[in-house]
Formats: C-alpha cells, sequence, structure tokens
C-alpha cells in the first residue's frame, strides 16, 4: 500500500496544474463527483498520466489528497481513478532504487 499523496510528488510527476481552484488554506469547503474538498487542481493533456487521461482533476482537502477523477475524451463522462495513488507509489519506488 503506498503511502500518502504529497502536494509536491503530484506536481513532480505532472508539473504545476493548468487551473486551481481554492487553496490549502480557504475556508469554503465545496463536493463534486462525490469528493469533499477545498481545493481543486485541473491538469488539461497531462503528460504521462497513468490513466492516459485527456483531463484529470486532484482534489485536495487541506494538505490531504481526497481523490481523482479523469476523462479520456473532451465531453466524456467524468470517471474516479483509484489508480493515482499505486501509480504515484510506483513511480517513488522507482526513483528510490534507481
Amino acid at each position: 500500500m503506498p503511502g500518502p499523496i504529497l502536494r509536491n510528488a503530484v506536481v513532480k510527476y505532472f508539473g504545476q496544474p493548468d487551473r486551481t481552484e481554492g487553496s490549502v488554506n480557504e475556508p469554503r469547503e465545496h463536493e463534486e463527483h462525490a469528493f469533499h474538498f477545498n481545493e481543486k487542481w485541473t491538469y488539461l493533456h497531462p503528460s504521462r498520466d497513468p490513466a492516459d487521461a485527456l483531463e484529470r482533476i486532484i482534489y485536495w482537502h487541506r494538505y490531504n489528497y481526497v481523490g481523482s477523477v479523469v476523462r479520456k475524451t473532451k465531453d466524456g463522462e467524468w470517471v474516479k481513478d483509484d489508480d493515482l495513488p499505486q501509480a504515484l507509489g510506483a513511480e517513488r519506488t522507482t526513483r528510490i532504487h534507481a
């Protein structure tokens, strides 16, 4: 089981998000795609996306990773991606053993 997803690890893997909404200290909280969050990072055409997504949203509550959704086409349906923690964990393991 991979450890917690850290914000720096996400930026290292995907780069800076194309759009952000809210912030780590944002007092207003939101609900979307069944996730409760106060910060949302959107990636358009993320390079080397493990789900081969056209778009990815990552949700945060303070510093804690909440979850992620992806879609593979411009007008496609958003789908929860439960595999991101494993993909980032594998990346971390690969870098440690390289």
